[in-house]
C-alpha cells in the first residue's frame, strides 16, 4: 500500500517526481514516481549511500539494470529507466498496483486450483523470458510476485545473474529465501540454474493452493533439510494440480519441466480472473493510486490517501479522519461507579513450569524511567521539605530505558499519592504491564487493557480494540509461532500517556482516563515482550508494512509518522521470525531487533549505525541474539552455544556477548561461573553484579535457582534456591529478578525475595517478606499441549515492577498487591 514521504524522502529522483512511499528492502526504499505527461506511474528503487559507495555494488547494480532491460514479456514489470551512476542509484520499473502474493494469500485465503493454474501459468511464461535473455532468477517467492488485475507479475531482479556470469555472492551467503530455495540453493548458489526456479515456482504454487510452505516450518536447518531432500507436503493440493508440481519438485534439475513446458500444462482449466476478494484487494490498490496522482504534490506524512484526496486536513492530535481506510472507534468504558459490578474473578489455573521459563525469557518491555527536579503529584508523599524527584516515564518487567533489568532510582521516588499498601485485581490473567507516576496498566490473555491507580489499586479504566477476537486467546502454536489478539502488545506508560499497539493501530491514551489522544497504523506484536519504546519527543513501534518488518519513528504529541527503517525481509522461516520490535535505548540510540540480530539507529533520522556482529556498512554475521540489554557504554546480549561434552543434561549453555553501546562493535563475552551457564537466563546486570535465572522442569541436573555473579571477573556471589513445586501437583513459579535501590527483588506466588548489593559489591543476606492476599501455589495444569499452549490455561509467573520505594506486584489470577520496597 501507498505510504506518506519522510521529512528526508527526496521529492525528486531522476526525471521522476516522487508521489509516495512504497517500502523498503535491505539496500534501500522504493518510491512511487511520476514523469509527467502521459507517463504510467513507475515504482523507483534507491540504493542506500553507504552502499553506493562500493564499487562492487555499483557493478551489480549496472548489471540489474542490464538484466532487466534483456527480459520482456506480458507477466513481468518492466524496466523503464535507471541510472547506476548517479549519487544515489535507482532504476525504475512499471508499478503494479496490486498486492504481493503474500498479501493477497494471507488477507483472502488459499486460490482454488483453476486460480492456482492461472496463476502458475503467468509466471512460468515469465520465466521462460527471463530464461530465454540468459538469466536465472534466484528469488521466485510470493513477495516477489504481484497480482494485478491481468494477471500476476514477476518482479525484483535484485538477485538475478547472467547464466554466463561470475557469482557475485560469496561462498559464504545463500541467495534466496529458506522457505522457497531449491536443493541447488542449498548446495551453494554457484549451482543454481533455471530448473531451480521451476522449482522454487512450484513452491510458490504449493502455497497459492495451501496457504502453506509445503516444506514445513520450524528452524531453518530443518526446512533447508526437506529442501535439500524434496521433503514436500502436496497432502492438500488438488490431485490434478498435485501431478503437475511433483514433477517440477524433484532433487534432479534435469528431471523437471521447462518454464514453458510447465506453462504448457497449467493452461488447461485455468481461470479466467481472480477470486472476488483478491479483486477487492487489487481494486483497492488500484483507489489508491488514483487517489495520490490526483494530488498536486506528494502524499506527506499526516495523510493517508483518502485523507489527501479528500482534502481532509490531519487531527491535530493525528486522529484519522472518518474515511474507509479508517477503521472503528476503540471501546472505552468506566469500570467502576454506580451500577457497574466488579469484573468476575477467573479461576485459578496450574502452571507448565517448562512454560514459566518461557514467560521469564519472555519478559515485556515497558518503556522507561526519567526525572525532573520539580515538586508535585510525584512527590514522595509527606508534604513538605526539599522537592523530591518525579518519575517522568514508566517501568516495566525488563527495568528502565535500556531494558538492563536495572531500575535507575532509588527510594525516594514513589507512585503519586501512595502512602501505604494496597490491593486490587484485574479480571484476566495479566500479559506484560507497565507502571507510571499515576498508573499500572496491563494488557490481558484476551488482547484487553485494564489500567488500576498506581496511588491505591481502584480501577481506573479499561480499553478494547473493537475488534472481533474469535475466541481465542494468547498461545503459542505447534511450531512455536506466538499469537496475541488483534496482535496487542505490551503497554508502555510515560508521562501521563500510555502507548500500545492493537488491532494495527498504535494508540496514544490519557494515563489517568484512558480517553485517546491519538492513533496511527502500526503494526501488531510479534512476541510476547513486544511494546511501543519512547525517545525524547519520539514513539518507535513496528510499522504496518505488506512485506516483511518495519521499525517506525512517531512523533509523541501527534502521533505524525517520521521515518521508517526496514527490519526483516519477507518470506522467511519461522525460526528466522523475531520480535522484530524496538528493545531498548540508552537516550541517544534506539536498538530494535532485525533480521540479522539487533541493530542500533540514530533517532532522529533513523540512520542505521551498527548491527551486533558485524558493521553498518558491511554485511554482518548474525550474532544469534534475539534481545539487548544496555547498560553504561556497553550492550549485552544473550545467546546459546551446545555443551561441548553434552554432560550437562541441557545441551545448550548462555553465552553472554558484549558489544559497544552506539555502533554495537563486537567487544567479547562476559565471564560466566561454568557452573552457572548451563540452563541460565540472563535477567539483569549493574555495574557490578549480573543475576541469572536457572532451571528446566525437564532436566534434574538444572537446579531451580536465582544466581548473582560479579560483573568484574564472574565468580558467584550468590546461589537462592527456588521452590518451583512445593508439593505434589502443586506449582510455585518465581518472577525475573530485577535490580532496584542496589536490591535484587524477584517474587513467587507468596513472598517478595530481596538481596542488598553493598558499594563493594558484595551481597547482603536474603530477606523473605510475606506478601498479605498473595494467592499462594496451585494445582500444576493438565491438558494437551500437543497442539498448542495457551496462556490463559496456564500460571504464570508473577510480576515484579518495581516503582522506587514501591513494589507492585501482579499475579496470574489478577491479584495484584503494592507494598514498601523492604529495607
Amino acid at each position: 500500500m501507498l505510504g506518506p514521504l519522510r521529512d528526508d524522502s527526496p521529492r525528486t529522483i531522476g526525471p521522476y517526481t516522487i508521489r509516495a512511499r512504497l517500502g523498503a528492502g535491505g539496500m534501500g526504499e522504493v518510491f512511487l514516481g511520476d514523469r509527467g505527461g502521459s507517463a504510467a506511474p513507475a515504482a523507483v528503487k534507491t540504493v542506500r549511500r553507504d552502499v553506493a559507495q562500493d564499487p562492487g555494488f555499483r557493478d551489480r547494480f549496472r548489471r540489474e539494470i542490464a538484466v532487466a532491460r534483456s527480459v520482456t514479456g506480458p507477466h513481468l514489470a518492466p524496466l523503464i529507466d535507471g541510472d547506476a551512476d548517479a549519487a544515489v542509484p535507482w532504476l525504475a520499473t512499471a508499478y503494479v498496483a496490486g498486492p504481493t502474493l503474500s498479501a493477497a494469500v494471507r488477507g483472502a485465503g488459499a486460490l482454488d486450483e483453476a486460480e492456482v493454474r492461472m496463476l502458475g501459468a503467468g509466471l512460468a511464461r515469465a520465466l521462460a523470458a527471463v530464461h530465454a535473455a540468459g538469466i536465472v532468477h534466484r528469488d521466485v517467492k510470493p513477495g516477489n510476485v504481484m497480482l494485478a488485475a491481468d494477471g500476476p507479475r514477476l518482479i525484483d531482479f535484485g538477485i538475478a545473474r547472467d547464466t554466463g556470469a561470475t557469482p557475485l555472492t560469496t561462498t559464504s551467503r545463500m541467495v534466496g529465501s529458506p522457505a522457497f530455495m531449491s536443493p541447488e540453493h542449498v548446495a551453494g548458489s554457484g549451482r543454481v540454474v533455471p530448473a531451480s526456479d521451476v522449482f522454487c515456482l512450484a513452491s510458490v504454487l504449493c502455497f497459492a493452493a495451501t496457504g502453506r510452505d509445503p516444506f514445513g516450518d520450524g528452524p531453518v536447518a530443518a526446512v533447508l533439510y526437506r529442501v535439500k531432500y524434496v521433503e514436500a507436503d502436496l497432502a492438500d493440493v488438488p490431485e490434478t494440480l498435485r501431478a503437475v508440481l511433483a514433477d517440477c519438485l524433484t532433487a534432479d534439475p534435469a528431471a523437471r519441466p521447462t518454464a514453458a513446458a510447465l506453462a504448457e500444462r497449467l493452461a488447461p482449466g485455468a481461470a479466467s480472473g481472480w477470486p472476488a476478494p483478491v479483486g477487492a484487494q487489487i481494486a483497492e490498490h488500484g483507489r489508491e493510486l488514483a487517489r495520490v496522482t490526483a494530488l498536486s504534490g506528494p502524499l506527506l506524512p499526516g495523510y493517508t490517501p483518502t485523507q489527501a484526496a479528500t482534502g481532509a486536513p490531519a487531527d491535530p492530535y493525528g486522529r484519522p479522519a472518518a474515511a474507509p481506510d479508517a477503521v472503528p472507534p476503540v471501546h472505552l468504558a468506566p469500570t467502576e461507579g454506580p451500577g457497574l459490578p466488579a469484573p468476575p474473578r477467573r479461576r485459578r489455573r496450574g502452571l507448565a513450569a517448562a512454560l514459566a521459563a518461557l514467560v521469564l525469557l519472555g519478559a515485556a518491555t515497558g518503556g522507561y524511567l526519567g526525572w525532573r527536579e520539580r515538586g508535585g503529584a510525584g512527590a514522595r508523599a509527606g508534604g513538605g521539605g526539599p522537592k523530591a524527584a518525579v518519575m517522568v516515564a514508566g517501568v516495566g518487567e525488563k527495568g528502565g530505558p535500556d531494558a538492563s533489568g536495572t531500575v535507575p532510582y532509588g527510594r525516594d521516588v514513589r507512585p503519586a499519592g501512595w502512602k501505604k499498601p494496597w490491593r486490587g485485581a484485574f479480571a484476566e490473567p495479566p500479559l506484560g504491564c507497565s507502571a507510571g507516576r499515576d498508573v499500572l496498566v496491563c494488557r490481558l490473555v484476551d488482547g484487553t487493557y485494564e489500567a488500576l491507580s498506581a496511588a491505591d489499586g481502584h480501577r481506573l479504566w479499561t480499553f478494547d480494540s473493537g475488534q472481533e477476537m474469535s475466541g481465542r486467546q494468547a498461545g503459542y502454536g505447534p511450531s512455536g509461532a506466538f499469537f496475541m489478539p488483534a496482535g496487542a502488545t505490551v503497554p508502555t506508560v510515560y508521562d501521563d500517556t500510555v502507548l500500545l499497539a492493537v488491532g494495527s493501530r498504535l494508540h496514544a491514551l490519557d494515563a489517568r482516563t484512558g480517553k485517546g489522544r491519538w492513533e496511527t497504523r502500526a503494526g501488531g506484536a510479534l512476541s510476547l515482550e513486544s511494546a511501543p519504546l519512547v525517545v525524547g519527543d519520539l514513539v518507535f513501534a513496528a510499522a504496518s508494512a505488506s512485506e516483511g518488518a518495519e521499525l517506525a519513528a512517531y512523533d509523541r504529541r501527534t502521533g505524525t509518522e517520521k521515518w521508517r527503517m526496514r527490519l526483516a525481509e519477507e518470506d522467511i522461516a519461522n525460526a528466522q521470525k523475531g520480535n522484530f520490535w524496538p528493545v531498548a535505548t540508552d537516550g541517544k540510540v534506539v536498538y530494535a531487533i532485525g533480521l540479522e540480530g539487533p541493530q542500533a539507529f540514530r533517532p532522529e533520522d533513523g540512520r542505521l549505525l551498527g548491527t551486533a556482529g558485524g558493521d553498518a556498512r558491511q554485511k554482518p554475521m548474525n550474532s544469534g541474539c534475539t534481545d539487548l540489554r544496555v547498560r553504561g557504554g556497553s550492550a549485552f546480549c544473550t545467546t546459546f552455544v551446545p555443551n561441548d561434552e553434552g554432560d550437562s543434561g541441557f545441551g545448550e549453555d548462555i553465552a553472554v556477548l558484549r558489544f559497544t553501546a552506539g555502533d554495537l562493535r563486537a567487544r567479547g563475552r562476559v565471564e560466566l561461573d561454568a557452573g552457572l551457564v548451563s540452563g541460565a537466563r540472563l535477567t539483569a546486570l549493574d555495574d557490578r553484579v549480573a543475576v541469572l535465572s536457572r532451571g528446566d522442569e525437564y532436566v534434574e541436573s538444572v537446579p531451580h535457582e536465582i544466581d548473582v555473579v560479579s560483573r568484574a571477573d564472574g565468580r558467584t556471589l550468590g546461589r537462592f534456591p527456588l521452590t518451583p513445586h512445593p508439593g505434589e501437583g502443586l506449582s510455585n513459579p518465581a518472577s525475573a529478578p530485577l535490580i532496584v535501590a542496589d536490591t535484587v527483588v524477584w517474587a513467587d506466588t507468596s513472598v517478595l525475595y530481596t538481596v542488598a548489593v553493598r558499594p563493594d559489591g558484595t551481597l547482603g543476606p536474603l530477606k523473605r517478606t510475606r506478601i498479605a492476599g498473595a494467592p499462594g501455589p496451585s494445582a500444576t495444569p493438565d491438558y494437551d499441549r500437543a497442539q498448542s499452549i495457551e496462556l490463559g490455561r496456564e500460571l504464570l509467573a508473577p510480576r515484579v515492577l518495581p516503582v522506587g520505594g514501591v513494589v507492585h506486584l501482579v499475579y496470574d489470577d489478577g491479584t495484584t498487591v503494592s507494598v514498601r520496597l523492604p529495607d
